[in-house]
């Protein structure tokens, strides 16, 4: 994100170092007659380092690395779990001749250039929607690359007698750093959420202690969804598929 514009400043930011190397060291000894003072080539040479200074310490220290991509899918809200965006949104598609199918997507962003391991937990009130016959949450992990921003689709089933209602949904998330967070790539925060224990040996596994409401949740975020009508209100069980929607970390950063 902007390299040609960053090669410019820093090409900038060295002309004014030789600028000011020839005006303060040689101009005073062997050029005393350059146009128009050798004083105003000092001056000029001084204020250009310092403005292609703070340019270069900004593009280099301050600025985002990748743009923030996130939010503007999201309605600008989004939950954070130590460096790692989401927020779940709920979207009726047509799924292999299926109209009435009904998918929980949650998109995703890491703010870091380490990748991460991710496990987000949804607890709707009054087991509203589930992805597992029987199940009564939503429960999966995920890996994230460093930078990564996509969205996980997770097939689910929504009551019938709630379909077309309001529902209240606690989240929380667990999220790890194997390595390191590296780079920070993106300043923008999101909204904390809750988190819990999680075992990171078995964190890939959805079994009926992940899915039947028995994880303690610690200061749970809330959220609220409009469950749409008309759709499943019973599935066997359905696995997610992860979209990522940006190119690989490599490609994007100079």
């Amino acid at each position: 994100m902007h390299e040609r514009r960053n090669l410019v400043v820093f090409t900038l930011l060295f002309a004014a170092l030789l600028w000011g190397l020839v005006a303060w060291l040689v101009a005073p000894d062997y050029l005393k007659e350059l146009p128009p003072s050798v004083g105003w080539h000092k001056a000029a040479s001084l204020v250009a380092l310092c403005a292609f200074g703070v340019f270069a310490a900004y593009v280099s220290w301050v600025e985002d690395k990748l743009p923030e991509q996130l939010m503007g899918r999201t309605g600008g809200r989004a939950f954070e779990q130590d460096g790692l965006l989401f927020m779940p949104m709920i979207r009726v598609a047509e799924v292999e001749g299926r109209p009435n199918h009904c998918e929980l997507s949650v998109y995703y962003e890491n703010r870091f250039s380490g990748d991460c391991e991710a496990v987000i937990h949804l607890r709707p009130d009054d087991a509203a929607f589930f992805s597992h016959h029987g199940a009564r949450e939503v429960h999966f992990g995920f890996r994230c690359p460093g930078g990564a921003f996509g969205v996980v689709h997770q097939p689910i089933a929504i009551r019938r007698k709630l379909q077309g209602m309001p529902v209240r949904v606690q989240v929380a998330a667990a999220v790890r750093y194997p390595k390191t967070h590296g780079q920070k790539l993106r300043s923008r925060r999101g909204q904390p959420c809750g988190t819990f224990d999680v075992d990171w040996a078995l964190a890939y596994r959805q079994s009926s202690h992940e899915l039947g409401g028995e994880i303690k949740l610690a200061d749970p975020a809330t959220l609220s969804l409009v469950l749409p009508d008309d759709v499943d209100d019973d599935i066997r069980r359905g696995d997610f598929r992860i979209e990522p929607i940006s190119e690989p970390l490599s490609a994007k950063i100079a």
